[in-house]
């Protein structure tokens, strides 16, 4: 599995070839009319019933009933791909299937199918709890899962045995929603403070990516060394429930910054919502690539805990300053 990180973060670089983006958020999206432009759509449910140059979506379903010229990136609950795609199809979900053409299909699941009448023009690499697939896959076919049940074609089939439960996976989906929320609600409501950390982030990556690794490290031992004294215990109580809402949001800090960075480079002026859905959506993706998902998420971890403090750290004088004065 270790050429499945590679080839995904290969064809995450290569464009999609598009001008433009549209955004669309809401409950319940449904796209009725074409969209000429790169369509990036996070809700409840997701149904694309038009043609759209490319597609990323998350929510808790996403359908694709109609054509994708480009690409399609997915994350959600339940994932239906019925239209056929002229690129790469990158998806994780509870449930996926595809019944559309595609050239490339890399997914992560707990259930994965292929219909019958779906056509990889070719590759395909799953991994998942379990597998189906009925469809054709012109060259290789390349599947890690608990159970595999091919009945349809392929140039080359590869099949890795993976003696897993799928409840962790399905876990994993339905905390990646709950994030999805939290993240929502913080760039509504405190959009100044995201951007913020996202400028220390984009300062120095490489940095605080290092001073926030170490920096967790050595919180957790001050903490451990608190908790064993009776006078330090409620600091250490308090302060071990900061460090915690520190770790849960330091990764949607990064996908934060992730988002904006890619704004900012291709020149599109976007709210902040629709910053944190572009680079959320991607960061998860990576994330749920095995092995290097995990380097992944520590990075994440480690480069968002380190902005929120030299953050904070940036903060701090102004506020002791205005108080001065």
């Amino acid at each position: 599995m270790k050429n499945l990180a590679v080839i995904i973060l290969g064809l995450l670089l290569i464009p999609a070839g598009v001008q433009a983006l549209t955004f669309v958020s809401g409950d319940q999206v449904v796209i009725t009319d074409p969209i000429p432009d790169d369509l990036i759509a996070s809700g409840g449910s997701v149904i694309v019933n038009a043609p759209v140059e490319s597609l990323t979506a998350a929510g808790g379903s996403v359908t694709v009933n109609a054509p994708v010229r480009g690409d399609v990136i997915a994350a959600g609950g339940t994932l239906i791909i019925n239209g056929g795609i002229g690129g790469k199809l990158l998806a994780a979900g509870g449930n996926i299937e595809v019944n559309g053409n595609a050239t490339n299909v890399l997914v992560t699941g707990g259930t994965v199918r292929i219909g019958r009448d779906a056509v990889i023009r070719r590759d395909a690499v799953i991994s998942a709890g379990d597998v189906t697939s009925a469809g054709s896959v012109l060259e290789n076919l390349t599947v890690s899962a608990n159970t595999f049940n091919n009945t349809g074609t392929a140039g080359n089939v590869t099949f890795e045995e993976v003696e897993e439960s799928v409840l962790p996976g399905l876990f994993s989906i339905l905390s990646v929603i709950g994030f999805l929320i939290l993240g929502l609600i913080l760039a509504w409501l405190i959009p100044g403070q995201l951007g913020a950390v996202s400028l220390e982030i984009r300062r120095g990556p490489v940095v605080l990516t290092i001073v926030g690794f170490f920096a967790i490290i050595i919180s957790v031992i001050l903490l451990l060394i608190a908790a064993v004294t009776i006078i330090g215990l409620p600091l250490a109580l308090v302060a071990g429930l900061l460090l915690i809402a520190a770790l849960v949001l330091s990764p949607l800090f990064a996908a934060y910054t992730l988002g904006d960075a890619i704004a900012s480079r291709a020149g599109w002026k976007s709210g902040p919502i629709r910053v944190f859905v572009l680079g959320f959506v991607i960061l998860q993706i990576l994330t749920f690539i095995p092995v290097l998902g995990i380097i992944i998420h520590i990075i994440a971890v480690s480069i968002g805990y380190g902005g929120l403090l030299y953050a904070l750290r940036g903060a701090w004088p102004s506020r002791a300053g205005g108080e001065a004065a």
